[in-house]
């Protein structure tokens, strides 16, 4: 929306003026790389807004949330220029360290005053009018939608005006928005077809579930009933989308196997010194539509007789029983290498050769073996709905610790909410994960 991105420009130009004015006095002509740097900062800026969802009315509902990313988002705008800056050695940056200190200092309190105040004011006037208002559906028990009349006569800046409800007559459906679906889903099962069954094009349906709680991704905008929503929205461009991200995997595994090729080495001479057997394991696991490849990894257990059915048997209890996958593991089989490997996670990297051969992305649900996939319940086979990744929401948030409906609800939800920026924010929590090790097995 004009208003968001409006905003946050005139935020950074408010900032950067009263800057020159107090450094310099004046704003014309002070310095020759001025321009250059507004203009660097306003993209790189833009852009960091962009990935903590500012550009959306939802963040302004949780003032205290809303302030906690306001922080972030100050930090890493700070951390940027100085990277930048340091590694181009201010080539066409402003390094003066008072411009850089008063200038940031007055981007945060710009920034409290647009998101605060200015914004959320903004917002008020303009879904005043009728025409401006959002048509939203309510799906579930007519019991709640009292309740959530009162939701959205409190948020108002939501912008939201309710259609129909369950046992009312339904308005068109492709005048309709945006949907609001109050789940009483006892399981993931259930409620992941519930979202399934009600999500419509790329149109946003906003979920209330008890469920969430149980997932610790903090994904929610809102509390209604004091239970936690989260959107669901499928994007547009799907073809370009595709394009981008097959850019960023070729140059992603290329980068990162030129930049770690020495640990690599390092990783491989370890596992010859510690055990028999070869350096990299090679198994078929199944990709993006079932589609059987060569999947590489750096071998962290002993060789010896074929375990697969057994671990089928393991694997097949660890469907039904719903104990963590990390339990299932016969640790007496890892190697004093392959342990450290496993719990960093680096056993993982040889699989960079699988994203540059195009049968893996960076970012998407773990790709299964095939006597996983043959226990598959229904609903667990959309995980083969995209290309398989190296990391992803059940990497980032629980790894071995989760329950199979836990961890196969994650990468459903991966799957539906897919975007560029979302795959950015997991890598880079991914490192976060790697570094403590948290739920690895």
């Amino acid at each position: 929306m004009i208003i968001f991105f409006a905003s946050n420009i005139i935020a950074i130009a408010v900032a950067y003026i009263f800057t020159l004015f107090l450094r310099f006095g004046t704003f014309v002509n002070v310095d020759p790389k001025q321009f250059p740097t507004l203009l660097f900062l306003t993209l790189y800026t833009l852009i960091i807004l962009y990935f903590y969802r500012f550009y959306h009315r939802y963040i302004y509902i949780e003032r205290s949330k809303l302030f906690f990313n306001i922080i972030k988002v100050w930090l890493a705008a700070i951390l940027f220029y100085l990277l930048v800056g340091f590694s181009t050695k201010y080539y066409f940056l402003m390094e003066s360290r008072a411009v850089i200190i008063f200038y940031f200092f007055f981007l945060l309190c710009c920034m409290l005053l647009f998101h605060f105040v200015i914004i959320p004011g903004l917002l008020e006037i303009y879904y005043r009018s009728p025409q401006q208002k959002v048509l939203c559906k309510f799906i579930g028990s007519d019991e709640y939608k009292s309740d959530f009349k009162n939701f959205i006569n409190k948020h108002s800046i939501l912008g939201l005006s309710l259609s129909s409800s369950v046992g009312e007559e339904d308005i068109a459906e492709d005048t309709i928005q945006e949907y609001f679906l109050y789940s009483n889903a006892k399981s993931y099962s259930s409620l992941y077809k519930e979202i399934k069954r009600h999500l419509t094009s790329s149109k946003p349906l906003h979920v209330v579930s008890k469920l969430f709680d149980r997932l610790n991704l903090k994904w929610e905008w809102s509390r209604f009933d004091g239970l936690p929503i989260y959107t669901f929205q499928r994007k547009n461009n799907d073809h370009i989308r595709k394009f981008l991200r097959r850019t960023i995997d070729i140059c992603g595994s290329i980068g990162f196997m030129i930049l770690l090729s020495p640990f690599l080495l390092i990783i491989a001479l370890a596992i010859k010194l510690d055990s028999k057997g070869p350096i990299i394991f090679k198994q078929k696991r199944c990709g993006f539509n079932g589609k059987h490849f060569t999947f590489y990894k750096f071998r962290s257990m002993v060789e010896g007789e074929n375990k697969d059915a057994k671990r089928e048997m393991e694997f097949r209890d660890y469907l039904e029983v719903k104990t963590a996958k990390g339990k299932i593991l016969n640790h007496d089989d890892v190697t004093q290498v392959g342990s450290l490997l496993r719990k960093t996670s680096l056993d993982e990297l040889p699989q960079l050769w699988n994203v540059l051969l195009g049968q893996m992305s960076l970012v998407g649900p773990r790709p299964p073996i095939f006597y996983e996939v043959k226990h598959y319940k229904n609903w667990h086979k959309d995980r083969l709905a995209i290309k398989p990744g190296l990391t992803g929401l059940w990497q980032v948030h629980g790894r071995g610790n989760l329950p199979s409906d836990h961890s196969v609800f994650l990468d459903l939800m991966y799957v539906i909410n897919r975007s560029l920026s979302l795959d950015i924010k997991l890598l880079f929590q991914t490192i976060q994960a790697v570094i403590w090790g948290k739920g690895a097995y």
